[in-house]
């Protein structure tokens, strides 16, 4: 499971990549109008995503500006493994 976490935060990571190509015109048109709305469309949702468990990250101790910018990047990839280490 510990892989698949990996690989997501490497994924997702790697998705924000296109959006900074997006914004410098490396991709062209249309991509770049469509890679810069999905760049915005993800933050938003990450955004939302670090409101609902800013609560849940501050019980473990993990409510600082890192805890928070990880989640915005890479979202449940980062906080999920927090919270199951919990239950063991």
């Amino acid at each position: 499971m510990q892989a698949f976490f990996t690989l997501g935060k490497y994924l997702t990571l790697g998705f924000w990549v296109l959006p900074l190509l997006a914004l410098f015109g490396a991709l062209g048109e249309p991509w770049n109008q469509r890679m810069l709305w999905a760049g915005v469309f993800f933050f938003f949702a990450h955004l939302g995503e670090l409101i609902m468990v800013q609560g849940k990250l501050r019980a473990h101790d993990k409510a600082g500006i890192m805890d928070a910018v990880m989640v915005i990047l890479v979202g449940f990839f980062y906080w999920l493994p927090i919270f199951k280490q919990e239950k063991n």
